[in-house]
């Protein structure tokens, strides 16, 4: 039985002008459906970008405008305005104090353009002061803002938009502004308050900033308060009106946060986006019809179906020559598995036979290597499994895959069982690793894994994978949210883990676990606390179950100088100086029991800072468990001291060993001239933004590696990191100092792009350099008002 290619040529023809036609079809239509998905997704997406950005400036600028209110209540002025005047009246020197005080208002204002108006109010006088003028309470123009402030419990309160007429103007007129209204003194209640100050913003003005011309264009953006009234619209008729009965108001007043959502506004099918202010309690709103957001998605379509139209017209053509073309490969295979059959029978291929089952038998004999090579093919995939499995994984705990329904289909080929949301992640690490050959640890590694496995499997779902150099992944998954629980279970199951391989193994092995999470694209959150908690295994010693949770995480913005001066007990011990680590150490233990730290943040500090210094000391090769005492001798003593005087007295022993061998391990390896010239090259041109290690390569004609191993042996400290340090250091002098702007303090220090700056301010101090600024002000004026009572007291006592 042989095969007649003269058949298949016809027949091929035909199927493949049909085939051809039926992908052009499916492919046109996917094309189109997941271009205009894809592109309506970033529509929305950028819109919604958009407007966080409008709000992000806006809410700069009002920020800017409450940090000028707030350097103006800290004058001195202010106090002698705001107290009651006597049976003799104001003084000369008080009237003098007075005219100053309206000379800084008028600088206020001519310093920000974004400022209508602006006056303050003393109670016990009852009188107003403006730049130009004092004018009693009963005289002005503008009372109806106490009415509002004056039942308000906090110490500031953005009122929403108010008319006001200035009638002392040469020409009055009235103007739509928004109010903001600042106690004096800046922190004090209603029953405390001793006077106001009052700032107008133009609505107008406002609406410029909060809405850009790209909003206008696409829809209506508009900004209302609180309570739904309308502050800033391109349409003045509406200004002022309370719109939040309507259907999509009622569903913004009730969200949070930002978002947006489909609804008919106006008959028309439309998108709304809206954002939520947590500083003024204000929401941005933006409304796109769909025709407007639409547009770009129709020009889409039209250009697919003008090439599908071609595609269409190319395919017709082809069924035309694909008898003439298409067959000839098909004839040859044909011609070719012939051949095989007529070896197979010992026939020439020439010949004729009959002999039907000698011809089948060969056929089968032919297609049965075929299904060998495929089932070999199988074997390899099979074999691949591992790595595969590794590298989804570890794309999901980078960052990379960050949607289940995306990873789904490949979780279920690779046999991963995993819930779609409410995970925690563990990080296993075999103790003196060093010790074990790679032979072994990757034997080791993958029982690990085995064992993790079945173990996490048995109430919850999960995954454990090996990551890099013995290092062991373990993911778990939970059907319920219940957080405290899914720990506890999350912690047995580690305890476990860590049974098995000091039974069954003989070895230990240290585990970290990360909080729990809900979404996939928070995963690396995990990751990366679970990898933090492992490295606590210098602290606490190894075979242990280390969890994120047990390791507190206070707020460094309450006691941000006890973290400053424990950055600068670090900075010490790397420079090696011994009575500047004593005198910083004394500093912190001073500072804390003035502000009465907690007990556990007390210990948490040193515990960080002697984790930090081990660090310093192990990066030039120092043995860790010879300092600290091995075997988590000194963790336990911090951890079973009764009082301040305990912790300090073992952590500055702990110092003194330390610095010890370090200055024993500097004189050994002895010193470097080019790197003094180097560090103070650094420290001249640090302002420079162009400063970078080539550039000091070229300067000192140098490598770039040579230079940067150089650079980290004898400063033990990155190049990157060293500069960020001192320009930190520099910006955080020139906000205690001065008044200087944040994108002037940025260009000092270095930075051309100020939106860097304050990234890389955030991330070193926790905060940003506005919200640094304002903590020194509230301290400031805590500590004036300490002063003045206890200056109060010394005179009683008189």
């Amino acid at each position: 039985m042989l095969f007649r290619s003269s058949n298949i040529s016809k027949t091929a023809g035909l199927i493949y002008a049909a085939v051809f036609l039926v992908i052009i079809s499916i492919t046109v239509l996917l094309s189109y459906l997941n271009t205009t998905r894809s592109l309506k997704r970033e529509l929305v997406n950028s819109n919604a970008v958009l407007l966080r950005q409008v709000m992000d400036k806006t809410e700069m600028i009002l920020h800017e405008v409450d940090k000028d209110v707030l350097s103006l209540l800290q004058e001195p002025e202010l106090r002698s305005f705001s107290d009651v005047v006597g049976a003799g009246g104001r003084s000369l020197e008080q009237l003098q104090k007075q005219s100053d005080l309206m000379k800084k208002l008028d600088i206020m204002m001519n310093a920000n353009p974004h400022i209508h108006s602006a006056y303050l109010y003393s109670y016990g006088q009852r009188t107003y002061l403006t730049p130009s003028t004092a004018v009693p309470e009963s005289a002005f123009f503008d009372n109806e803002w106490r009415e509002r402030f004056d039942k308000f419990e906090g110490y500031y309160k953005w009122l929403g938009l108010r008319t006001v007429e200035d009638k002392l103007a040469m020409y009055p007129v009235s103007k739509q502004v928004l109010t903001m209204v600042r106690s004096y003194p800046a922190i004090s209640s209603p029953s405390f308050r001793k006077g106001a100050l009052v700032v107008n913003i133009d609505e107008s003005m406002i609406y410029n900033l909060s809405v850009n011309d790209g909003l206008r264009q696409l829809g209506q953006a508009f900004v209302i308060d609180g309570n739904g009234q309308v502050i800033a619209h391109g349409d003045k008729s509406i200004l002022g009106q309370n719109i939040s009965s309507r259907v999509e108001m009622k569903r913004i007043m009730s969200s949070g946060g930002e978002g947006s959502f489909a609804q008919t506004v106006d008959g028309n099918p439309s998108l709304v986006f809206y954002a939520s202010s947590n500083y003024t309690g204000w929401k941005y709103v933006s409304i796109i019809p769909d025709v407007q957001l639409n547009r770009e998605i129709l020009t889409i379509r039209n250009w697919l179906l003008l090439i599908a139209f071609m595609m269409f017209a190319l395919a017709v053509a082809a069924v035309f020559l694909v008898n003439k073309v298409t067959y000839r490969p098909i004839v040859s295979f044909v011609s070719s598995v012939n051949k095989q059959l007529h070896s197979r029978t010992g026939r020439p291929a020439g010949a004729k036979t009959r002999d039907k089952a000698m011809n089948l038998e060969a056929a089968e004999g032919l297609f049965d290597s075929f299904l060998t090579e495929h089932d070999h093919m199988q074997r390899q995939v099979r074999q691949n499994i591992p790595a595969m499995k590794w590298r989804l994984i570890s794309d999901i705990l980078m960052g990379y895959r960050t949607r289940f329904s995306d990873v789904e289909p490949s979780l279920e080929w690779l046999d991963i069982r995993l819930y779609s949301s409410h995970y925690i992640v563990m990080s296993a690490e075999f103790d003196q690793k060093a010790l074990i050959s790679s032979k072994d640890l990757q034997l080791y590694t993958y029982a690990l894994c085995n064992a993790a496995e079945e173990l996490i499997n048995a109430e919850s779902r999960g995954t454990a994978v090996e990551m890099v150099d013995g290092r062991v992944v373990i993911l778990i998954s939970f059907e319920q949210e219940d957080r405290q629980s899914n720990m506890l279970r999350a912690l047995s199951a580690a305890d476990l883990i860590k049974t098995f391989v000091q039974e069954q193994l003989k070895m230990t092995v240290t585990i970290g676990v990360g909080r729990q999470y809900e979404r996939l694209d928070e995963l690396p959150k995990s990751y990366r606390e679970a990898i933090d908690a492992l490295q606590y295994r210098m602290l606490l010693g190894a075979n242990h179950v280390i969890s994120i949770e047990d390791i507190e995480d206070y707020s460094q913005q309450q006691f941000y100088r006890l973290f400053d001066l424990a950055d600068a007990a670090l900075d010490a011990v790397k420079a090696g100086d011994d009575g500047g680590v004593a005198k910083k150490l004394e500093l912190l233990f001073q500072q804390a029991l003035q502000e009465s730290v907690p007990p556990k943040l007390l210990k948490q500090i040193c515990l960080q800072l002697v984790l930090r210094s081990l660090k310093v000391g192990s990066d030039i090769g120092l043995d860790a468990a010879a300092i600290t005492g091995g075997d988590a001798k000194l963790y336990e003593q911090i951890e079973a001291a009764e009082n301040a005087a305990e912790v300090k007295q073992d952590i500055t022993r702990f110092f003194r060993e330390l610095l010890a061998r370090i200055t024993e391990k500097r004189s050994q390896r002895g010193s470097n001239e080019t790197i003094g010239h180097i560090i103070d090259f650094i420290a001249n041109n640090y302002r420079r933004s162009d400063l970078s290690m080539n550039l000091i390569a070229d300067t000192f004609q140098l490598s770039v590696p040579y230079l940067s191993k150089i650079f980290k042996e004898y400063t033990e400290s990155n190049f990157t990191d060293h500069l960020i340090q001192l320009r930190m250091k520099k910006a955080k002098r020139l906000l205690e100092e001065g008044g200087a702007k944040v994108a002037e303090i940025a260009e000092q220090v270095g930075y051309a792009n100020s939106h860097s700056f304050i990234r890389i301010f955030k991330k070193v101090t926790g905060v940003t350099p506005g919200e640094y600024r304002e903590q020194l002000i509230l301290e400031r004026s805590r500590t004036s008002v300490h002063d003045l009572n206890k200056g109060n007291l010394a005179k009683s006592d008189l």
